[in-house]
């Protein structure tokens, strides 16, 4: 239990920015079109969010290592939340696609800050279970966050309020921690040839995860508000959780069947049903109850938000030891190139006659190539041996600082636990910055 007091404050501090980007991703587009944005222009300040955040996690490590992980975590969460405030002063398409930049890139500040900060603080033996909690918490968070807007109307400057109000409150609980700060790690340079390195099935992966899962996540809440014109944000909302929450109860069972199966059948079930939830949201809109409406959602989500993290898995397996940072990195760096291109592909569908729904017709192909993908591998390439298999863990899309910890994971697996530990203990203690 000690471990878990050590990062506990760390966890609730990125909880609320998690909080407060749940707000956002429900408010924005529906302010947006309120605004008179066409949905590729709510898609335009969706992809706006991700280039940010793709810019801050290539300079994160280096910024916080030139100013210390209290001062880098507490200016992006100033410039956060300054962003989120402008917005609700400032009702203006183009002014809103730079404030979303600017939080982008805070984001990925923030992120890097916090779970390097995770990571120092938990010995290599308990990581796993460390960052997994962490992801669960994280998840849980996103999902909560739009509960505090649901009666707001599409012009109510409130949600930006609390947005803001959240993301100023997630600097105090890294401020009070009483650890001392630890030093970054050393970033290796990303290159080409990293993204080379990538396994195809998992490259691929990446790919549909930041085009259609991003693109999907941008318009729905104007699908939902087409859905029920009347109460948009509830429904925005609504639609919105059941995904998260889908993508919740999935995770981590998929994670421990693909430690017993080829992890390409994992994923190739997943996206399997992601593409029949999509084809149905297409099929249904508007023909049947909002409920049926809200499981397909769920459904959605269970399939299109848990194949990530296994196809992360599937590249360690296939990386020797020592280049999995950069694998993750390139991971990392494929999935915000696709999340900046997939809500402005997206937006353009929705404008043409298919309309919202067309949406899911639209990444439902992606979803179908991943799961071709990743069946045809099985026939190019053997399964690795176990003993080259290393534990599933959830990574999300957050930060370059997890592929440092997956690769010293890979390392660590072949060290007896208590050298392990106390190796741990005398190489990483929380030094000042």
């Amino acid at each position: 239990m000690t471990v878990y007091r050590n990062v506990a404050s760390l966890i609730v501090a990125v909880m609320l920015l998690q909080a407060a980007s749940g707000i956002l991703s429900i408010t924005t587009p529906l302010a947006l079109s309120f605004m008179g944005a066409s949905a590729l222009g709510v898609g335009a300040v969706a992809a706006s969010f991700s280039a940010g955040f793709m810019l801050g996690a290539w300079f994160a490590p280096d910024i916080v290592r030139q100013f210390g992980h209290i001062r880098a975590y507490s200016a992006a969460a100033a410039i956060y939340a300054a962003g989120i405030l402008s917005m609700g002063l400032n009702f203006d398409a183009v002014a809103w696609a730079l404030f979303r930049m600017a939080q982008g890139a805070a984001s990925a500040v923030m992120f890097t800050t916090a779970e390097s900060w995770i990571a120092d603080s938990t010995p290599r033996s308990k990581r796993g279970s460390v960052m997994g909690l962490y992801q669960l918490m994280l998840k849980l968070a996103i999902c909560g966050g739009p509960l505090l807007i649901v009666d707001h109307a599409e012009d109510d400057i409130k949600p930006f309020i609390w947005a803001g109000l959240l993301m100023v409150l997630a600097v105090i609980p890294l401020c009070a921690t009483q650890r001392a700060q630890p030093v970054l790690p050393d970033r290796e340079a990303l290159s080409v040839g990293s993204m080379l390195k990538i396994p195809p099935a998992a490259l691929v992966g990446a790919v549909v995860a930041g085009l259609c899962n991003t693109g999907v996540t941008s318009q729905l809440p104007l699908y939902a508000r087409e859905l029920q014109p009347g109460g948009a944000s509830g429904a925005a909302a609504t639609l919105y959780i059941a995904a998260m929450l889908g993508g919740v109860l999935t995770q981590w069972p998929a994670g421990l069947i693909s430690d017993k199966i080829d992890r390409r059948f994992v994923v190739a079930f997943l996206s399997t049903i992601a593409l029949v939830a999509c084809i149905a949201l297409y099929l249904t809109a508007g023909q049947v109850s909002f409920s049926i409406t809200v499981m397909l959602s769920a459904l959605w989500g269970a399939g299109a938000l848990s194949f990530y993290s296994v196809s992360a898995s599937h590249a360690t397996d296939r990386t020797a030891s020592g280049q999995i940072t950069q694998v993750m990195s390139g991971m990392l760096f494929v999935w915000a190139a696709g999340s900046v291109i997939g809500p402005l592909l997206t937006g353009a569908v929705a404008d043409t006659q298919a309309g919202q729904p067309g949406v899911f017709l639209a990444v439902a192909i992606g979803y179908f190539v991943l799961a071709a993908a990743n069946l045809s591998r099985l026939f190019v390439t053997r399964r690795p041996d176990p003993s080259q298999r290393t534990p599933f863990s959830s990574v999300a899309t957050t930060s370059v600082v997890q592929g440092k910890v997956a690769d010293e994971a890979e390392r660590a697996a072949s060290t007896p636990t208590a050298e392990q530990d106390k190796a741990a203990d005398k190489l990483e203690p929380g030094k000042p910055a």
